[in-house]
């Protein structure tokens, strides 16, 4: 998933979060400087071109910073 702004992607992060399907699973927020978005995954992996803002697991926001 992606998303414009930080807002919105805390906002999907956490509404994927609080599924059945991803309830023990951090969904990571990653702001890629290349596309000027914020993407939302299960997946860690970070690209040099890309910067962690922070994850929800169990619908609890943590900042990477």
């Amino acid at each position: 998933m992606k998303a414009k702004s930080i807002d919105e992607a805390k906002s999907l992060a956490k509404e994927k979060n609080l599924e059945a399907q991803y309830k023990d699973n951090a969904i990571y927020i990653i702001y890629c400087n290349r596309t000027k978005y914020f993407y939302i995954d299960t997946d860690s992996l970070i690209r040099l071109w890309e910067r962690l803002i922070g994850y929800y697991e169990n619908g609890v926001y943590t900042a990477a910073e």
